[in-house]
């Protein structure tokens, strides 16, 4: 579904990417995973065409999108629906007109149609009767749920997380877990998830790729992982200080 081919991207004379690689299989869940700082987010920007790389290339479906215009680019994005970290709610519109707004910016249907289409979304994800509330009102878990419901309304191929379970409590972590669970059995959309989150990473993967200094150092299925001899990987699964890796470097 999607080939990532010798990535690299500097910001500011700071490389971040330096030569990644990784392909995506369809109708999967991928996990990248990686310490705080690595480029997991400037990755998963790459992948939708939210940033250009300085080389390299990303095949969506064999089309290469770092060689698109804009106009193209966002026919390719309509494959798309991602989640962003601090869910990206529009904070001067309530949950209804978030949702409702990729249908109105890339269709032409009618308002009862839209209408029709944002309530199932918002069942799809477990709301009722919150289409007049504002961002302000919901709490932590909702937003998310609100984020995904507005991801899901284009029926999206492939789905991205940014760190959907960062900041929320253990059994908030565990409801937003059990969504993309089911959302991922509902859609059979292609799931690509960035994360640091252990208990997360192991539980849904089915491709789990480690990022370390801007680079994919070891990828594959979650088993193999945590059989893994790579100092690096081991580290961060066991969330040891010692070892010959400075995680202050």
């Amino acid at each position: 579904m999607i080939r990532v081919v010798d990535l690299y991207k500097r910001f500011e004379g700071q490389e971040v990417l330096r030569g990644v690689n990784l392909q995506i299989e369809k109708g999967k869940i991928t996990v990248i995973m990686g310490r705080s700082g690595e480029g997991k987010t400037v990755l998963l920007k790459h992948l939708i065409g939210l940033l250009k790389p300085d080389s390299g290339s990303i095949f969506v479906d064999g089309i290469d999108i770092t060689k698109l215009g804009e106009k193209q680019l966002n026919e390719i994005r309509k494959k798309f629906g991602m989640l962003f970290q601090e869910s990206a709610l529009f904070d001067s519109m309530n949950v209804y007109e978030n949702v409702a707004f990729p249908l109105k910016e890339h269709t032409n249907l009618r308002e009862e149609e839209i209408r029709k289409i944002v309530q199932e979304k918002l069942h799809q994800v477990g709301l009722h009767g919150v289409e007049e509330k504002m961002p302000s009102e919901l709490s932590g878990g909702m937003k998310k749920r609100v984020a995904l419901a507005r991801a899901l309304v284009l029926n999206p191929e492939i789905l991205l997380f940014d760190e959907p379970t960062t900041g929320q409590d253990p059994i908030t972590t565990k409801a937003i877990e059990k969504l993309i669970e089911d959302t991922y059995r509902i859609t059979n959309a292609t799931v690509v998830i960035i994360s640091h989150d252990i208990p997360l990473i192991f539980s849904i993967a089915d491709k789990v790729a480690m990022l370390y200094k801007g680079k994919i150092v070891e990828e594959g299925p979650p088993e193999e992982l945590k059989k893994s001899e790579n100092p690096v990987v081991r580290q961060f699964i066991e969330g040891k200080l010692e070892g010959p890796i400075n995680i202050y470097e």
